[in-house]
């Protein structure tokens, strides 16, 4: 099996999305020897990254976070590496990836934003949460599985988006 790992947050930060993607891909280079692994990276973090196992392969894709290139180019470097499962460490899976995919949720945070904590005018701060929205609900409804690492998200992804308890998986994070 062809596997993508959207890995552009990558790198050993200490904490959050970045070293959750650093440790689980160390954990799976030890474990799976069968399938292929297509690492995509931003030139940040690219040469942080140093597979261990011949079968993780390093792609450089230099977009950026919640960007238009991340929306827009992004799937067609993903469709041209014909994979059959890609897993997104955030919830900013591209709108354009109709192939099969997982997405890991850690929170629903942003859920909570409220205007008074925000520098953005209303225009921006509301069209930024109806795409957050729209972004969140897509990659929930239309994955394979969603991961979270807590059972509290799970109950919170169950209730908010309406699916089924057995599409959601929890993974507690490990140091």
């Amino acid at each position: 099996m062809k596997i993508g790992i959207d890995a552009r947050f990558y790198g050993p930060h200490g904490k959050g999305i970045g070293r959750y993607t650093q440790k689980l891909l160390a954990s799976l280079e030890k474990f799976d020897h069968n399938n292929e692994y297509y690492v995509f990276l931003r030139q940040e973090n690219f040469d942080l990254y140093k597979p261990q196992n011949p079968k993780f392969h390093k792609v450089l894709a230099d977009y950026p976070w919640y960007s238009f290139k991340e929306q827009v180019v992004f799937p067609f470097k993903l469709y041209m590496y014909g994979l059959n499962l890609v897993h997104f460490f955030h919830f900013n899976v591209p709108f354009l990836y109709k192939k099969k995919f997982v997405v890991t949720i850690h929170d629903l945070i942003h859920h909570k934003a409220s205007r008074e904590a925000s520098t953005l005018s209303f225009i921006l701060f509301y069209g930024k949460r109806l795409l957050y929205f729209l972004v969140i609900r897509r990659a929930i409804k239309k994955s394979q599985k969603v991961i979270t690492v807590s059972s509290h998200t799970k109950i919170e992804i169950i209730r908010e988006y309406k699916v089924k308890p057995e599409k959601v998986i929890v993974t507690y994070e490990a140091a």
